[in-house]
């Protein structure tokens, strides 16, 4: 018996007898069972239990299946329990609905038995993981209250800064300049006492890292404003670079008439700490990102757009619905397919790719939907078509737009369930595959202008992705070059992949996106010189040589790959610092990178001595 009520519970509404008999005879092995003929009843039942999982009929006498699941999702205690439903209607529009009012999933009737039970195990696996999430977030909670209880206990006898700030007039010191200061500041920041004393004295915010000065003014300012003490948590920049986290603990002493008189407090040096809470909260993250695909492998990016399409690859992955990705020519599309298959529940089955570009009208469903031995001159042997192939798996339509209103006419009759016949055939065919398509055409566009059938259009755009082209992702190059620079044949003496070859590589827009780039690096290391645009990169004198200044190599010839990006990412920064007259906002705006970034990349390349050069 404690076997059977470890089982997930899902509950099954609809109002066809037929249909709860059929569900409940193929979900009762895995499962306890719950059921309810109307949205009503199964509203009533889960007021007494809560399920794992819903199934839930659309078309309902009371109340339909969507109203019913705004019900369960209005419900905190209900929120979480995932719903399918399961209508007779094949419309988009429809499915559309469903996920806007919460739905994870959408069947048609006639269902497979086997796709009924795949879709419920996986959504049931999707919502343990994410328990098993809350839980593991849950204990991360309890070990940092214990940290934090752990810190204040080791607070009283650890030395720390103590300090009084200057105020005049009731007004403070705008950079929290003081009058008293402990030893302990020498250990702290590698100042002495004097140095936050006298005419060119310090104050504590000149000390605190640049993009933490704000934070601090702002939660001072408000604290004060309602006299009451504060707490922060910051960096701090000592006399030697280090960057270090503290914890100040301060109030205000007000006269009886509420004038401020002084600020008084206690800085902590916390940096191991931070990094230890920074190391949980990574920990973290490393278990959110299993909820993700983790099949991104081939497809080499970090900046933000590419970031998105991860994104949007791991959601499409875990659906079955149509995908239609869009880019120009060269941007990767069958790379993302293949990573939506990847990532989706037909990852151990076939993922057969067509061009439709490249398959003649008279061939279309010899291709397509195969043929029989003896169909025509030159059949010699049964074959199985595309279709038949991606049985279980994927079909990737790569070059959709391509496709001729007849054959998208064949097509939609076998992806809506109808199934064909092969070329020479008799028997009916109805295979199970996921559609993946690719194309660099405005596909509404083409439904504008009649190339296109609206409901061929409507059947495949279910889930759109967009791969940005080269040139808005330039942040994205010295990645893609080191990735391709790794496979490279390693084949006698290369060019040098200098700071000025990488500049006129970013520099370049790119038409034919990855694939013009993988190919021009390679024309590069192979002649020692490419024209990109009206622009001559490398020379004749640049080419590979088997010797240079007395048969040397000069040294740059002999870097290492890694060594070779360092140099040009800093002799980059540098050049692009000084002409923004080492504004770090503006620079690191015009760079893409947050602030932070840009300081850790300064103190990473030992650029603090350049400034004022």
């Amino acid at each position: 018996m404690e076997q059977e009520y470890e089982k997930p519970l899902v509950l099954v509404v609809d109002d066809d007898p037929t249909n709860l008999r059929i569900l409940v005879s193929k979900l009762n092995r895995e499962y306890r069972l719950g059921v309810a003929k109307s949205g009503t009843k199964a509203l009533e039942y889960m007021k007494k239990q809560i399920p794992d999982l819903v199934l839930l009929d659309v078309m309902m006498p009371d109340m339909d299946g969507y109203e019913v699941c705004g019900h369960i999702k209005r419900e905190p205690r209900l929120s979480d329990v995932p719903v399918i439903f399961i209508s007779y209607v094949d419309d988009p529009s429809q499915k559309t609905r469903g996920f806007e009012v919460g739905g994870v999933d959408y069947i048609t009737k006639p269902f497979h038995d086997a796709e009924v039970l795949a879709r419920v195990r996986t959504h049931i696996m999707i919502k343990q993981m994410r328990e098993q999430l809350k839980r593991h977030n849950a204990q991360i909670g309890k070990e940092l209250d214990e940290h934090r209880r752990q810190l204040l206990a080791l607070l009283d006898n650890l030395p720390g800064l103590a300090y009084r700030e200057i105020v005049a007039e009731g007004i403070p010191d705008a950079r929290r300049a003081v009058n008293f200061v402990s030893d302990g500041v020498l250990g702290l920041t590698g100042y002495a006492p004097e140095r936050f004393m006298g005419e060119e004295r310090l104050g504590l915010l000149d000390i605190a890292h640049e993009e933490d000065r704000e934070t601090i003014r702002r939660t001072i300012d408000a604290a004060l404003k309602e006299r009451r003490r504060w707490e922060l948590i910051y960096r701090i920049i000592t006399a030697w670079g280090e960057e270090k986290w503290v914890w100040e603990q301060s109030s205000g002493a007000f006269d009886a008439s509420g004038k401020l008189i002084t600020i008084e407090g206690l800085v902590n040096d916390i940096t191991e700490k931070q990094k230890n809470e920074l190391g949980i909260r990574r920990e973290n993250e490393k278990l959110r990102e299993r909820l993700k695909a983790r099949c991104f492998t081939n497809i080499v990016g970090d900046s933000p757009p590419m970031r998105e399409v991860f994104e949007l690859i791991a959601r499409a992955g875990g659906t079955e619905d149509c995908v239609v990705i869009f880019g120009e020519s060269g941007t990767g599309k069958e790379l993302a397919a293949r990573a939506v298959h990847e990532c989706s529940a037909r990852c151990d089955k076939p993922f057969i790719a067509v061009n439709c570009g490249a398959i003649p009208e008279n061939l279309f469903e010899s291709e397509f939907f195969g043929y029989k031995k003896g169909a025509f001159t030159g059949a010699l042997a049964d074959r199985k078509g595309c279709l038949d192939r991606a049985d279980g798996g994927t079909l990737f339509l790569d070059e959709l737009g391509e496709l001729s209103l007849s054959a998208q006419t064949k097509l939609l009759r076998a992806i809506e369930g109808q199934g064909f016949t092969p070329v020479g055939g008799s028997e009916l065919h109805k295979p199970n595959f996921r559609i993946i398509a690719a194309t660099n055409r405005n596909l509404a566009e083409r439904v504008g202008e009649g190339k296109m059938r609206e409901d061929f259009f409507y059947r495949i755009h279910v889930i759109p992705i967009h791969l940005p082209p080269l040139r808005q992702r330039k942040e994205d190059i010295p990645l893609l070059v080191e990735y391709f620079l790794n496979a490279y044949p390693r084949v006698g003496d290369l060019p040098a992949m200098n700071g000025e070859v990488m500049q006129a590589f970013m520099q370049y827009d790119w038409p034919g996106n990855i694939r013009e780039l993988h190919n021009t690096l390679y024309r590069y290391l192979t002649l020692g010189k490419v024209q990109l645009g009206t622009l001559q990169v490398g020379s004749d004198q640049a080419a590979p040589a088997e010797c240079l200044d007395g048969g040397q190599r000069p040294a740059f010839l002999q870097e290492p790959l890694a060594t070779a990006l360092d140099r040009f990412e800093r002799d980059y920064l540098l050049e692009i610092l000084r002409r923004n007259e080492w504004k770090r906002a503006e620079t690191a705006e015009l760079l893409g990178i947050d602030r932070r970034t840009l300081f850790r990349k300064i103190k990473q390349f030992g650029l603090e001595d350049e400034e004022g050069k």
